[in-house]
């Protein structure tokens, strides 16, 4: 089944990683993308020329031919499951009980995994908050997302209660999730099992917290953006929707099977040659192919409305993204691809970006089963 847009187009190659060379690329990629965005994102306003000046220069540093697999080394992304702390939630923190005590807010969840928590400003017990959970790209850390994002802050304005976990280390240091049996980004081979733990957290955060379990969100990048769709394959029971920057699916149709629908948001750049917009052939597939996939799965209608362009990416002149949605899903879930054309796997996203994917969120809720 096929999506109502324009074709793919021949797809661009991309070698899949399995060499030392490609990883390192990779992970280069990655970390100096987030931190040009950090960067830009703690400049005063400029305009686009500047901006798209200075992503075309780093584009061309990452990936320019010229490195070398000894040469390359994964970034120091400053921060990981150790160094996570919370900037928000401090212990006095307290929920009303309905009597006259007050009971402290927990500051984290996930045990020898916190995962910091943090809540909106009214938050009390009487009333059920959705929850969102953001994960990280690989090489990068809770930490360094959240900043990229500037994803608590809106998150909990927005009222609802956000969790940011780190993955774990592999060999070379480099923070990922196991989306096995996902291409993106368990690359040598561990054992780590990142679906019991974020289902932990779920768990947890609904024992200790009032969160509605028809309203529980995925927000993922990149490797996040994997781990984000294996979890919607697999636990469609407790996650109402996903939303995957730069991530995609597994290649194989047959290892995405979901119990129930669930809403999804795929948001990729055009220009994106990390995770590439159209897939990297045996590898994983491209964006188009990853809403085709969940419209199937989903039920939906697939005939998509196309909204007006907007302007997503201060990277990229003019309004770059194309929003297009499909719906009359099953379940009253919603599929939407996102299609930001000429921007890179780490866009610089606008103030208006993460408020959409907020009201994109906040429009479905898991069905009642």
């Amino acid at each position: 089944m096929r999506c109502s847009l324009p074709s793919e187009g021949p797809p661009a190659i991309y070698p899949p990683v399995t060499t030392r060379l490609h990883r390192s690329r990779l992970a280069i990629g990655l970390g100096l993308g987030l931190a040009l965005a950090l960067a830009l994102a703690a400049l005063p306003a400029c305009g686009d020329d500047a901006t798209s000046g200075a992503a075309d220069t780093v584009a061309d540093t990452v990936l320019g031919d010229d490195a070398g697999a000894d040469s390359v080394i994964a970034p120091d992304t400053g921060g990981g499951a150790d160094t996570a702390t919370a900037d928000t939630a401090p212990a006095d923190d307290t929920a009303a009980t309905g009597d006259d005590t007050a009971t402290p807010l927990p500051e984290s969840f996930g045990g020898e995994r916190p995962a910091p928590v943090f809540y909106p400003a009214d938050y009390d017990a009487a009333t059920a908050w959705p929850l969102v959970i953001l994960l990280h790209g690989y090489t990068a850390s809770g930490v360094i997302q959240d900043a990229y994002l500037g994803f608590h802050a809106a998150a909990t304005a927005r009222g609802y209660v956000v969790l940011v976990p780190e993955g774990t280390t592999d060999t070379t240091g480099s923070q990922f999730w196991n989306a096995d049996p996902s291409w993106c980004c368990n690359f040598y081979g561990s054992a780590v099992d990142d679906q019991s733990y974020l289902l932990d957290l779920v768990a947890e955060a609904e024992a200790a917290l009032h969160i509605d379990p028809a309203r529980v969100y995925l927000v993922g990048h990149s490797n996040g953006g994997f781990m984000a769709h294996r979890m919607a394959c697999d636990h469609a029971d407790v996650f109402a929707g996903v939303v995957s920057i730069a991530g995609s699916l597994p290649n194989a149709v047959s290892d995405c099977a979901p119990s129930a629908p669930v809403t999804v948001l795929q948001v990729h750049g055009t220009a994106d040659a990390v995770i590439g917009y159209n897939g990297n052939p045996g590898a994983y597939p491209g964006a188009l192919s990853v809403a085709d996939r969940w419209i199937a799965y989903d039920g939906c209608d697939t005939t998509a409305a196309v909204a007006p362009a907007v302007d997503y990416d201060g990277l990229v002149i003019g309004d770059e993204t194309v929003p297009s949605t499909w719906t009359g899903c099953d379940g009253g879930a919603a599929v939407a691809l996102w299609t930001l054309t000429g921007s890179s796997h780490v866009p610089g996203f606008s103030q208006t970006f993460l408020p959409a994917v907020l009201d994109f969120l906040e429009a479905h809720e898991r069905a009642a089963r």
